[in-house]
Parts: C-alpha cells; sequence; structure tokens
C-alpha cells in the first residue's frame, strides 16, 4: 500500500489509538514516519492516543523511539494529563493532574469505546437503528433503579454520531450539577473531543439539548449523542467509506 506521508502520520496515530504495535513498528521502523507528527486540528500526537487509550507497551515503544512526553496539544495538554493508569504516568515521570489541576478520573468509562474526533455533514439524522431505552419500572409509584446506581448520579449512555461502531459507553454526571456547560464537559471527556469541534447534543431519536432545563429533564440511561461540526472535516482527515445511510456518503476521523 502505497501512502502519503499525511495519510502515514494518520496511520500512525490510529494504531496507537487502537493498540496495533505491529502496524506502529511498521510505520515507525520500515516507513519512517515521524513518531510526532501532529492532527492539525487537534493537535494530538501518537503518544497523546496511546495514553488516552491506556496502551502501556505502545506508550513504551513510542518513547524508546523518540516520541516526545512533553508535547502538548492545541488544548494544552500532556499525554500524561490524560491517562488515568499510573504505570503509564510512571513512565512518563508526570506525578500532576489534568490541566486543569484536577485529578483524573478514576475508573472512566471510555476506555472499551474507540472514538475520536471526526466530521460529518450538517445533515444529520439519527445514525443508525436505535435501540430500544431504558425505563425503570415503577413500584408503588416510585421508581427503581437498577442493582450499584448512585442515586447521586445521572447515568447516560453517550456516543458520538455516524461512526461505524454503534454501541454507547455509560457515563455519570451528578444530579447536583444538572447543567448544559457540565453535561457538555463531561461528554467531550469521556468520549475524547474537542470540545470546539461539537456542533450540538442530541437526545435520541430527535431532539437537540440547548440549555440547563434540557439537562434536567434527563432520565437514567438516556441515550445522547455527540454531532460534531463540518470543522473536523479536513484535508488532513483520512476519509472511510462507510454506510451511513442515504444521508451520508463518508465519515471522516481525524487522528
Amino acid at each position: 500500500m502505497n501512502l502519503g506521508e499525511t495519510e502515514k502520520e494518520e496511520k500512525l496515530r490510529e494504531s496507537a489509538c487502537t493498540g496495533d504495535l505491529d502496524q506502529l513498528k511498521r510505520l515507525i521502523e520500515y516507513d519512517h514516519v515521524n513518531v510526532n507528527s501532529k492532527n492539525n486540528i487537534n493537535g494530538w500526537t501518537a503518544l497523546h492516543w496511546a495514553c488516552k487509550r491506556n496502551h502501556v507497551n505502545v506508550v513504551k515503544y513510542l518513547l524508546d523511539h523518540g516520541a516526545d512526553k512533553d508535547v502538548q496539544n492545541t488544548s494544552k495538554e500532556l499525554p500524561a494529563q490524560l491517562t488515568n493508569t499510573a504505570e503509564i504516568r510512571h513512565i512518563l515521570d508526570y506525578s500532576g493532574g489534568n490541566k486543569d489541576g484536577k485529578p483524573l478520573p478514576i475508573t472512566p468509562s471510555y476506555l472499551k469505546y474507540p472514538v475520536f474526533p471526526y466530521g460529518s455533514g450538517e445533515t444529520d439524522p439519527p445514525s443508525g437503528p436505535q435501540e430500544p431505552l431504558y425505563h425503570a419500572p415503577v413500584v408503588n409509584g416510585s421508581i427503581q433503579r437498577p442493582p450499584n446506581v448512585d442515586p447521586n448520579e445521572l447515568v447516560l449512555k453517550v456516543r458520538v454520531a455516524y461512526l461505524t461502531d454503534k454501541d454507547f459507553i455509560e457515563v455519570e454526571l451528578s444530579r447536583s450539577n444538572l447543567t448544559y456547560d457540565s453535561l457538555m464537559t463531561l461528554l467531550t471527556r469521556e468520549l475524547g473531543v474537542d470540545r470546539k469541534l461539537v456542533h450540538k447534543i442530541r437526545k435520541l431519536p430527535n431532539t437537540v439539548l440547548r440549555k440547563d432545563k434540557d439537562v434536567a429533564r434527563l432520565v437514567d440511561f438516556q441515550e445522547l449523542e455527540l454531532v460534531l461540526t463540518n470543522r473536523a472535516m479536513s484535508a488532513c482527515s483520512r476519509v472511510y467509506a462507510g454506510d451511513l445511510g442515504d444521508s451520508f456518503q463518508r465519515e471522516q476521523i481525524l487522528y
């Protein structure tokens, strides 16, 4: 496969994100791809993605082959600030918190959900068949919550719209802070998306969240999607053909 330099750099970041060490070795050792290349929009390097996805072996390999642990993305985040794994933070000789000085979450829920900043068109119907929404049973007039659900937290099912992988992840929003801004911060952090690339938050199947009152009306296990802006559609992104329905002929994922 004869890829241009930009495509190889994007493939490098994609491989770091997915933990494909064999592909990384081919790109770095045989194709001599710049290990510190950045995405032109979000500024993420391969090391940022490896840390975000907690791939210890990939982090070690990248460092052994010249990855810069002190490089920042466009949000001024170091790679070490994107991981919750103590081993990776130790490897990177980092003992601080995130960019706001707060400790990283102990058990973020994005770890099994490989999702990336990307772009879509302005036409945005719901992205694929929807699962039935969860409805908490009512017994004697009271809502019965599933086991192990903290009554102080609102549990939401979230994803980025229009990805081939339709799975949701579950996130928790404090019921003491049910604001639009708090929800946006939570979703962009857990899904690994640059906030500047978010066009809107969609409550499935077809409702746009716009204000604090909209957030306050959400119920446990409500399904939400982040719909991204056209800004993410850049020449530096790799175009994927996918089954996106009649309104979408392509999707772009920025590594």
